[in-house]
This record gives C-alpha cells, structure tokens and sequence, in this order.
C-alpha cells in the first residue's frame, strides 16, 4: 500500500497531502463543540444528526475513522439540506481585536514542520502564518503537540524541539513543562513576547483517552483554542476534543481551514471519472462513507486490508486471519451498492510478500494464491497490480492540478516542450532562452529543485518557463492535457536506475506516462530518450513502443554519420546537454539516444 500512497499521494495528488489523514470524527458533536463568545459558531458547529466521518471523502487511502451514519441522514444545518460538513469558525473570521491580550491554545501538527521542506512546503508555510499571526495580534501563545524521534531523531527532548520551532518562526519559543512550569509562565506579564510550547503530549496516556481532568489541565488559563493540526483532527483526544470544553471559544488555524476547504472541493468534485482509493482495517467502521462514496464514484482500488475484505467477499481465496469477521456484512453490501450503479471494482493482482522465518526475504504472490505462501505474510501491492492503479487512475483529473496558464507564460498559444525529471532546468533554461517561439515546462519529484528553478525564472524575468514539483508518471495527462497550444516535444534524460527493487530496476517509464504523451503529442511531435545506461534506454524504448498504440516510431536514417548502427544517434539533435549529458560526455562515457516521431494521422 505504501507505494500506492507514493505514486497517488505525495506526486500525482499534489496538495492532496497537505491534509493527509485529515478529517474530522462527529461520534458526540456536543463534545466536539464548545461555547463561543458573541454568540458565534464554535470550531465545530454542532448540526442535528450529522455523525458522518471525513476519512473516505480524502482521496486519500480511508484506514482510520469509524463511521456511524450515512451522511443522507443528515438533517438542515444553517439551512443548507446538502452540506454534510460542519460549519467551522475560522482564524481569518475571528475579530482580530479580541486576540490582544488573550492567551491562546495552538493544536499543531510538528510532523509537518519536521519535513525536509519545512517553510517551502505550503502546509508548514501555513502552520507558520497561524502562529505568527496570532503572535502579531498581541495573543500569549502556548503551543501543544505531540512527535515522535522517528521524525526526526534529533528532535527527542522538549528543549531541542523548543530551539527548532524559535529557528523556524524566527522567535523566542520556551520549553515549559505541563503543571506548575505552565501555570507560571501563563502568570506572568500578559504582553510578553515570548511563545510557550509545552512537552510532548504522546507521552500522556490521558490524551489517547481524551480524559476530562486532562483537558481540564492542558488549558487552565487558556482564553481561546485554535486548532491547526488537520491530520490530527479526525482522533478523539484530549488535545483536540476535551480541551474545547474548557475554552470559551475554539476555532480553526490556516492549515486546518485550508484543509477543510480543499476537502469541500473534494466532495463537490465534478470531474469524471472519479475513484476512489480505500485501505487499511476495519472495513465496517468505514461502511458509512463507502456507501456514500458508492453512490458516487466511478470506481473504487482497494489496497491493504480493505482489499482482502472485497476479495472474501466476492469469494476469492483469502487467508482467513486476513479476514475481518465484523466486516463481512459490510463487505457483502458495498459490493451490491457497487453493483446498482456499475461502479468499477479494482482488485489487487499480486502482493510483495514477507518471510515469516526470514523477513529480510521478500516475493511476489498472485492474489489467487497467496494462500500458497504459508510462511509468507503479504506486506504491499505488487507490480502488476500497481501498473493497472496507475494505468486507472491516469484517466483521472489529477486533483487539485489546475494551472492558470495565462499566468505562467506570456503567450499560451507557443507549442509547449515538455522535460520529464528536469532536475536542475539546466537543459530547460539553455533551450527557452535559444528558442523564445516555444514554451517549457519542467516536471520533477524533487521539491527542492523545483523550487529554486522557479526563483531563477522569477529572478531572469523569464516568460517561457515553468517548473512543477510532481511525479509526471500519473500526472501528465491532468496537467498537459489543458494547455491550450500544442504539445510537440517531450524529453526524458538520464532517470536514475531504482538498484533497490529489482522489478523497477531499468522501468524508468510507466504505461499511463506512454499513454498520455502519445495521446497529447502533436501530430509530427516528438519525444527524445537519452541516458548514460543501455539498459535504461532500452526498457525506455521498449515501454514507448508497446504503449505508444502505434503512433510513434523511431526517427533513423542509417546513412546519417549522427547514428549508430544499432539505430542509437551519436549527437544530441537540440545541440542543447543537460548537466548530466555534459558529465558523461566530459568523462568519455557513451550516450544512449532515441529521438520518437509521432505520424501524421493518414487521410
């Protein structure tokens, strides 16, 4: 499953992450709820009946909430018949006067911060401007969470993480302990500037109960509690739940409210197909949005656990610990809900399995036979049923990737030149600056470098390039498939060999990227392969002319002094070297070139 979450996740769904694991359970909304001053809403307006859990509705793999209701059963809140989601009182609608003075509470997620792209990442970035914010408006702050040393294993003490947070906001952040080091701190000078974070809350088993006493505790002399932490919001803790009781107003940071609205966009989604990813356990916890989700989308993939559950249900061979005896009946009546509209059901093909005895071992199994492996646990999906996710889910509106073109380049009607892994942008930047009558866009995984792509492009005043932070594997088709001038060259050099699966060894190209390019290349288009490694450029040849449904053919002519004789050209056709080309080159080492044609359709 991991993988799955990978390749839809954190690259084909970007921002999608930005609220990973983010909804909020309504088991009680009277105790999510809490009393507000001038008779507002509180974080959570608490509407009649509604107990419907957001997990499922992320397009997110749904493996935590338990779900108790179908959202159809939801009676009027504030008179709107369709809104399944509470309303919630934000940061940007609070008045701001009332801030000054007051001490407030702030739930956040260090998880988010602790990544390798703190500020850069936009849900760190608007974690930031919660606690700024507030700071600026005169509150005194005391910050709550909880992390782990997996996060970061220099981050085990209070103390360390105190010194990270002051680095980070670029303010004065103070350890303080819960009980009398806090109670001390809260009474001294209320205009103190200094920022209060209070010790690691995973340590009390009091907030995994969401005991009363503990609330009672965490936010004595708290004014007002705001609560930034998105992913954390769908769990029944003290720290997010209880301590709203004791508060007199509870409202959302930036984080939580962004997530809160992309998550509307979601539900609203009116783009088609639609499918949906479920996993994890505890299948009859989520029956409720299943359902919901069934009278909706166009297909669901299961993984993890959810799908040995479908599997059994539809009577296929399934080791029966993997089974979840309380989920049968769910099971049996998602499948038939499925059935009344025709929605699509994707099934794992074959699963990564462990050695029970040797857990470093690990091989595939077909789904029909991983009984078979009796010492052999299934761990993950495999490669071929992770080739049909991607192929399935290329035809999906990548949400939420809608650019405004209009905004990235001067003129949106240029032909557009597509770099696949653009690293550096070296070869981007020396080929928009020699042909200024073409587009350029760079896409690649690494945020890093997109970013600093994108201050030299703002820096040079450039109007003819642009880079994405994305895996272009799955999400070519959304992005691509929008522009409005012509798509006529895609380049992909040098991708780095995975040496640690040895299924993906030389795959450095997939199916739905074949797919995509070859559907939304211009007629006379081309693609250009290069890489330092024959076997790379072999498999890249060999997946373009199996997936390029025959409209693609290699450009060769054996009379050409730039070709070899096995048809690989000697010299790169642009006369343009990425900084790696240029390195082999420099080194002696040969290059492996391909240059594809796309036909012209015959009359």
């Amino acid at each position: 499953m991991s993988r799955v979450l990978d390749f839809f996740l954190e690259y084909s769904l970007p921002r999608i992450s930005d609220f990973h694991n983010g909804c909020t359970r309504f088991q009680d909304l009277q105790q999510i709820s809490s009393r507000s001053s001038y008779g507002k809403p509180s974080a959570v307006q608490s509407c009649k009946r509604v107990q419907f859990s957001l997990e499922a509705l992320n397009l997110e793999v749904a493996d935590h909430a338990d779900l108790h209701s179908l959202p159809d059963e939801a009676e009027a809140c504030d008179g709107r018949d369709s809104d399944i989601l509470p309303h919630v009182q934000t940061l940007r609608n609070f008045p701001e006067e009332e801030l000054m003075g007051k001490v407030v509470m702030v739930r956040l997620d260090l998880t988010i911060l602790l990544r390798e792209q703190k500020k850069k990442h936009s849900s760190a970035a608007r974690v930031i401007s919660t606690i700024k914010y507030l700071h600026n408006a005169g509150a005194k702050l005391v910050l709550i969470s909880s992390w782990s040393p997996k996060a970061d294993s220099q981050l085990l003490k209070l103390e360390r993480v105190a010194e990270f947070l002051s680095s980070e906001l670029e303010l004065k952040v103070i350890p303080v302990e819960l009980g009398s080091g806090l109670e001390q701190s809260l009474m001294e000078d209320g205009h103190n500037s200094d920022i209060l974070l209070l010790e690691n809350l995973s340590q009390f088993k009091q907030e995994q109960a969401n005991c009363s006493e503990f609330a009672r505790r965490l936010s004595s002399g708290v004014d007002i509690f705001v609560n930034d932490a998105f992913f954390q919001s769908h769990k029944i803790l003290a720290s997010n739940v209880g301590i709203t009781s004791f508060c007199y107003s509870s409202i959302a940071g930036f984080h939580f409210d962004e997530g809160m609205s992309q998550l509307k966009k979601i539900i609203k989604m009116n783009k088609w197909p639609y499918y949906a990813i479920i996993g994890g356990a505890n299948l009859a916890g989520k029956a409720a949005a299943l359902q919901f989700l069934a009278s909706r989308c166009d297909g669901f993939i299961f993984v993890g656990d959810a799908a040995f559950q479908i599997m059994h249900a539809f009577g296929l061979p399934v080791p029966m610990e993997l089974v979840e005896q309380e989920s049968l009946e769910a099971a049996d009546m998602l499948l038939e809900a499925a059935k009344a509209r025709g929605v699509k059901i994707v099934l794992p093909k074959d699963f990564w399995c462990v050695n029970d005895h040797y857990p470093l071992q690990m091989k595939t199994f077909p789904a029909n036979h991983i009984m078979d492996g009796k010492s052999w646990k299934p761990v993950d999906v495999g490669p071929n049923t992770l080739e049909e996710m991607i192929s399935v889910l290329s035809r999906c509106k990548a949400y939420p990737f809608e650019l405004n073109w209009d905004a990235i380049y001067a003129n949106t009607t240029l032909p557009l030149v597509v770099d696949v892994g653009s690293g550096n942008g070296l070869f981007l930047f020396r080929m928009a600056k020699m042909r200024k009558d073409w587009n350029f866009l760079g896409m690649e995984n690494n945020e890093k470098l997109v970013s600093r792509c994108l201050d030299h492009v703002s820096q040079s005043g450039m109007t003819n390039g642009y880079f994405i932070a994305t895996n272009a594997t799955s999400t070519f088709q959304s992005i691509v498939s929008s522009y409005p001038g012509d798509l006529v060259l895609v380049s992909i050099q040098c991708p780095n060999p995975d040496f640690n699966k040895t299924e993906y060894r030389w795959r450095m190209v997939r199916r739905s990227l074949v797919e995509a390019i070859a559907d939304l290349l211009a007629s006379d288009g081309k693609v250009f392969l290069q890489s330092d490694v024959k076997e790379v450029a072999v498999r890249m040849k060999e997946e373009f002319m199996k997936y390029g449904k025959g409209k693609l053919t290699v450009v060769h002519d054996l009379e050409d002094s730039t070709s070899h004789q096995d048809r690989w050209l000697k010299e790169n056709p642009f006369g343009i070297r990425s900084d790696w080309e240029q390195h082999v080159i420099d080194r002696g080492a040969p290059m492996y070139r391909l240059l594809l044609l796309k036909s012209s359709p015959s009359g």
